[in-house]
């Protein structure tokens, strides 16, 4: 009889956990039958497994979707006057605040203009 090494175990191990962790939040926040959940789960780890299996990933540890989410949340709360209402409500300096804005305001210019100019590319 063949044993399982301990990489084989290990990405079994990893495999169920997604599985898991997909269903959890598929009960949690869609609402969703969890044995439903549970084959949806299995499925998404057969399919990342078939998709990037044999591969060496690393799997950041998404501090920076999260700050994203935090700085979009942060530009849409502004209203012109509130830095430091808002640098108490998300534990940030104010200085912090000001940078966010700044740069979010950036980024929205410039994902404005890019939108103009692409529009301009069917003509």
């Amino acid at each position: 009889m063949k044993t399982k090494s301990k990489q084989q175990k290990r990405n079994l191990e990893l495999l169920t956990d997604l599985a898991q962790q997909v269903a959890h939040m598929l009960v949690e926040l869609a609402t969703v039958r969890q044995d439903v959940a549970a084959m949806i789960g299995e499925e998404v780890a057969e399919r990342m497994a078939l998709h990037w299996g044999g591969q060496n990933l690393y799997f950041p540890m998404g501090k920076a979707l999260k700050l994203s989410r935090r700085d979009r949340q942060i530009y849409a709360e502004f209203n012109g006057e509130n830095h430091s209402e808002l640098a108490r409500k998300f534990g940030l300096s104010l200085q912090w605040v000001y940078a966010i804005v700044k740069a979010v305001r950036q980024e929205e210019i410039e994902r404005r203009q890019s939108k103009l100019f692409d529009a301009g590319d069917d003509v």
